[in-house]
């Protein structure tokens, strides 16, 4: 009788199961997985699913993508579940997870409804009313894995978890929060200054996405791209006429700005896109990448200048000297590489600044005197021609993300942030520590 009783309520929830929500679940996966080739920009097979009303319109096929209620004669369905790579989608990529398929058959089975607030709705701002809330307060540090400083230095902008965060440099004070931003915001660079500003990141292994936001109004904000991995950086030209971005999809993105507008996008790695940097006249694009090499693209078209294969471990930083003439290229081994514009090593060049950990950012004092944040909390100018350490800066209690420099002469100073959510504020001059917080609401 027990075990009756037991199928008999099973059998009651089955029957009482809420149906497959199309904006909670199947939103995302066709977000995730088909909205990079399947958008207004690019519509492999004339076939777009930014929103409910496009998915609904067949491509060049001319065969229902969707049958409601009828998985099996559904084109969508087919293409997904097929078991051979030729025909399977999404092309070129990893088959869905099978749970992933049997809930979309499962949602055209119950009739394929759509459970939003308009069918013209595009995707993306479906998936935007699910976005979690940052904490009031964080239960802990949060690592900072982003940062920026606005034009006259007056608005430091960190990464927080769903939000960018504001910060005074001068008194580490909060100035405010910018919420409905990606899970992990991994890229920050300011458009000429500000008040605009570019957000790169995502959620790992899920989905990526870059926005513009206007610091002044924070509502007024545009997103540019959703792709299909984490976009891991973001860097402008000088003049604000240019987005570049790279990301853990191996591709490098331009956008015409203001408007964002698409104008170039490449496969330039066989592995993530670590870092990106731009030539002072704004010229040169540079990536480093997880695929142990490093490259120069032009800002115009994307086209490749130069690769340098000096590296034999992971490229996680890069920076053009001052005079656009050289690079430096800094690996997981601890080793700083110079190389010219055409990927040409230099000879005999390679400065290691503090033993064998990573070299996660870098920047220059200028044109002889690079600075390196380390994976062992260690922040060093270096001698070019002696290839040595000049001055040991800053000390963090773990490893430096980021790190910005401001200011010039006696007033020049160095901005860096940590793994523990740390920010230190360094008077370079006299190596002078001038303030120090946490970038976590609550800390």
């Amino acid at each position: 009788m027990r075990f009756l009783f037991s199928i008999c309520l099973l059998s009651t929830a089955i029957a009482h199961a809420a149906p497959v929500s199309f904006s909670k679940q199947i939103a995302p996966i066709l977000a995730d997985q088909c909205l990079e080739c399947h958008r207004a920009e690019k519509a492999k097979g004339s076939y777009r699913l930014d929103s409910f009303e496009q998915l609904l319109k067949a491509g060049d096929s001319e065969e229902p993508p969707i049958a409601a209620g009828k998985p099996d004669m559904s084109e969508l369905y087919e293409l997904i579940a097929a078991t051979d790579d030729s025909d399977r989608m999404p092309k070129k990529a990893d088959a869905l997870p099978e749970k992933d398929v049997a809930l979309i058959r499962q949602w055209i089975a119950e009739g394929a409804k759509f459970d939003g607030p308009d069918p013209k709705t595009a995707l993306t701002n479906l998936l935007n009313q699910r976005r979690p809330q940052a904490p009031e307060k964080y239960p802990c540090s949060i690592p900072v894995t982003a940062m920026a400083l606005n034009g006259d230095g007056k608005v430091l902008v960190t990464s927080g978890y769903h939000e960018v965060l504001l910060w005074d440099p001068d008194s580490g004070r909060l100035r405010d929060r910018i919420g409905d931003m990606p899970e992990r915001v991994l890229g920050l660079s300011f458009i000429k200054g500000g008040p605009w500003l570019a957000v790169a990141g995502g959620t790992p292994g899920r989905s990526g996405e870059v926005w513009l936001v206007n610091l002044e109004k924070t509502s007024e904000r545009k997103r540019l791209a959703q792709i299909r991995d984490c976009a891991l950086c973001a860097v402008t030209t000088p003049d604000g006429s240019m987005l570049i971005t790279g990301g853990a999809d191996n591709r490098v993105r331009a956008f015409a700005l203001p408007d964002g507008k698409p104008l170039w996008n490449i496969e330039a790695h066989a592995d993530w896109v670590l870092a990106l940097a731009i030539s002072p006249d704004g010229q040169h694009a540079a990536t480093a990448s997880r695929d142990r090499t490093a490259r120069v693209v032009n800002v115009k078209d994307g086209t490749l200048e130069g690769t340098f294969t000096g590296h034999s471990v992971p490229v996680l930083s890069i920076a053009f000297e001052p005079e656009d003439k050289e690079l430096i290229s800094g690996g997981s081994d601890g080793e700083v590489r110079r190389w010219r514009l055409d990927g040409e090593g230099i000879k005999d060049s390679t400065i290691r600044p503090a033993g064998r950990t990573e070299i996660l950012a870098l920047g220059f004092l200028d044109a002889q005197t690079p600075v390196a944040a380390t994976g062992m909390g260690l922040v060093s100018s270096m001698l070019v021609k002696e290839r040595k350490t000049k001055d040991k800066l800053v000390r963090h209690d773990d490893r430096v993300n980021v790190m910005v420099l401001t200011g010039e002469g006696e007033g020049r100073r160095l901005i860096t942030a940590s793994h523990d959510g740390q920010v230190r504020v360094t008077q370079v001059a006299d190596v002078r520590e001038v303030l120090k917080f946490v970038a976590s609401p609550g800390w």
